[in-house]
């Protein structure tokens, strides 16, 4: 009878937490309110929720440094979590803004060296007087916003050389994903190198987690009597259909792909890798001069990187804290065509593509880590998660060296054969007015000088396009900014005619005794 009554209230207890803290514990027989991680080499059916929640507790535990380091577990919930790194002989401080949630973990697990706090991360409070090894994030990064004030926060209360350590649902497409709060993985990723973090690890475990879904909808149908009975609110039983279907809903995004789940660390660092702001320009050409030894105008890199008709701005850069240029990396858009047939069947596929180029290391960083963890390495993954990921296939460049060498390893670079060049000399074309006879002889044919584009050159492009598989798009857009538009004034185009119809044309340059002929 004693059990029965002690039972009772504990059931009380815990339906009298807040919404939707109160079913989930109904339905739970432990503390832990977060997905499990299932093995993959066993049956689903052969598991139970709470171990797969204890499995998915031990691979974010794994990631901490030795005790006893002091961490800050952001979101406590019922503070199972915070209970069991105490026992490991960690200094936990647990917070979360529900003052009933802390009256729970502290009435459960508050002991020496565990304390709980009902107050919101981005709120004032006394744990903020204290500095982290470790931040820890138990599917609770997704109710904070906005990230960069989030990870700014991290920074402001962690010890130099402090993690954050995180397992969180993402959302794998751009942006957040209809009704849901998670945040685009890609964004999480961009926002800890801006502010200061380096990835130390990211696993990417989706599919392990996501059995969680289908046993939540049956403990909601299993437990609908005892939640009803449970809980005295009028609208309930709506309140249970609200939080089932949401189940229904990530598992169906599981399983589009739409959604994901990382556990991930980061630590942090002393610099801060970034995409382009309004103004960097001013420091990126004299590092280019330094770097190259070529004087780069202004005009030129507004031309490229900012007037391009393509895209604009696809640059990161890596700075210190005294805002120092560390490395730079960027392409500039191109736009593609591959077509292998032109038919209605086999229609020409476009995307945009990048020409990497301008890699530079500042020779005071350079020994800022090395391989992957080189602070060009970083800048180039952030390009690449800014730029390409989800939006092109792939970008290139003619890199050679040390850039070569960094790429092949570090990087995924896959390099193709070289690029050919051929070399005639201009004496064994003889004089000028025989080639005139010559093209005066080829009846209809015309050699004019390109001083504007029109339509004609996207219409040609189309009809011989199908003829190369793959090439730069060169449409009146393309040729127009990339050739006429140029501020260095160095190009010269000149079409070739029969009958007045465009056959052909090709882009000059002089380079000192050189008549360069680079597209065509």
């Amino acid at each position: 009878m004693q059990t029965t009554n002690r039972d009772d209230k504990q059931q009380e207890k815990w339906a009298a937490l807040p919404e939707p803290f109160q079913f989930y514990r109904l339905m739970l027989s432990g503390d832990h309110l977060h997905f499990g991680e299932w093995p993959s080499e066993v049956e689903f059916q052969e598991q139970t929720l709470e171990a797969a929640q204890e499995r998915l507790f031990e691979r974010m535990a794994a990631l901490l440094p030795p005790a006893p380091a002091r961490i800050l577990d952001v979101g406590c919930g019922l503070g199972l979590s915070a209970h069991r790194l105490g026992q490991r002989g960690y200094d936990v401080t647990g917070i979360a803004p529900s003052p009933e949630l802390i009256a729970y973990a502290r009435d459960r697990y508050a002991a020496e060296g565990v304390r709980f706090e009902a107050v919101g991360f981005l709120d004032e409070g006394v744990f903020q007087s204290q500095r982290y090894d470790v931040l820890w994030f138990q599917e609770s990064l997704q109710y904070l916003h906005p990230m960069d004030a989030v990870f700014r926060r991290c920074r402001q209360l962690m010890v130099p050389g402090g993690r954050i350590v995180l397992c969180d649902e993402v959302s794998l497409e751009d942006a957040p994903i209809d009704a849901s709060l998670v945040h685009p993985l890609k964004s999480i990723l961009l926002a800890l190198g801006e502010t200061g973090f380096r990835i130390r690890h990211l696993d990417s475990i989706g599919e392990r987690v996501r059995p969680t879904c289908t046993e939540m909808i049956d403990r909601f149908d299993r437990f609908r009597e005892k939640l009803l009975q449970a809980v005295s609110a009028p609208d309930v039983p709506e309140r249970i259909d609200h939080y089932r279907n949401g189940w229904r809903s990530q598992a169906r995004w599981y399983e589009a792909g739409r959604m994901g789940y990382v556990v991930l660390a980061a630590t942090w660092d002393r610099l801060f890798v970034r995409t382009y702001r309004n103004g960097d320009e001013e420091r990126i050409l004299p590092m280019f001069r330094e770097i190259f030894r070529v004087d780069r105008s202004l005009a030129h890199w507004n031309w490229k990187f900012r007037d391009n008709p393509f895209g604009s701005h696809a640059i990161v850069l890596a700075e210190d804290e005294q805002g120092t240029l560390a490395a730079h990396f960027c392409g500039y858009a191109v736009p593609i065509a591959a077509a292998t047939a032109c038919s209605a069947a086999q229609p020409i596929r476009r995307f945009v593509s990048f020409q990497g180029g301008d890699t530079m290391t500042n020779p005071a960083f350079r020994g800022a880590g090395i391989g992957k963890d080189s602070v060009l390495a970083r800048a180039a993954r952030c390009f690449y998660t800014a730029f390409c990921e989800g939006k092109t296939p792939f970008i290139y460049g003619f890199n050679t060296g040390v850039i070569r060498k960094l790429g092949e390893r570090f990087l995924g670079y896959e390099y193709l054969e070289g690029v050919p060049f051929h070399v005639l000399d201009v004496d064994r074309l003889g004089g000028y007015a025989g080639w005139r006879a010559w093209l005066h002889r080829m009846k209809g044919f015309s050699v004019e000088r390109v001083d504007r584009i029109t339509e004609e050159y996207s219409r040609f492009f189309e009809r011989v396009c199908p003829a190369y598989g793959i090439l730069t798009e060169r449409g009146v857009s393309y040729l127009k900014w990339r050739y006429l538009d140029c501020p260095d004034g160095v190009h010269r185009m000149y079409a070739f005619r029969r009958w007045g119809r465009l056959m052909g044309w090709g882009v000059f340059r002089r380079k000192e005794e050189v008549l360069l002929w680079g597209d065509a």
